[in-house]
């Protein structure tokens, strides 16, 4: 996946991310939130923005025509939250059973362990799994090579 990723706007904390998703039904702010699970775990949120309401959504579908970019830029943001915080790990799952199967889709598209500094792990039964294509986890947790 080649795709360019939009510019984002980080706040000084690195835990809140925004930009806006440019296509073909307008623009939309879009928001990727880093909030504190446990014990260094934190979970990843990508949020549809109203700023005139202030208010935040996981369950908007916005279909712009620009979900690689859109995913472009979560990996940017997930890049800088890591190198921020070196030793902490990233959870996610999607709202629905079908958008954490799309975010399996496009991590088995992307993600090759050998040749990355990131760890990425499937949730399968309550247990953790290296992450492997064509195995439907539940959720995914991310974390720097140590």
């Amino acid at each position: 996946m080649n795709y360019k990723p939009y510019a984002l706007n980080i706040n000084k904390d690195h835990t809140r991310f925004q930009f806006q998703s440019v296509g073909k039904r307008g623009v939309f702010e879009k928001v990727i939130l880093f909030q504190l699970l446990a014990d260094d775990i934190y979970n990843l949120a990508l949020l549809d923005y109203n700023p005139t309401s202030q208010e935040y959504s996981d369950l908007s579908v916005t279909n712009n025509g620009d979900m690689p970019e859109i995913f472009a830029t979560v990996i940017n943001a997930v890049t800088a939250f890591l190198n921020e915080y070196r030793n902490s790990k990233i959870y996610f799952e999607g709202s629905a059973s079908s958008r954490t199967r799309i975010y399996q889709i496009v991590i088995n598209k992307i993600y090759n362990a050998d040749i990355q500094d990131l760890i990425i792990l499937g949730l399968k039964n309550q247990e953790w799994y290296p992450f492997e294509p064509n195995i439907n986890f539940e959720g995914f947790l991310i974390e720097k090579k140590i």
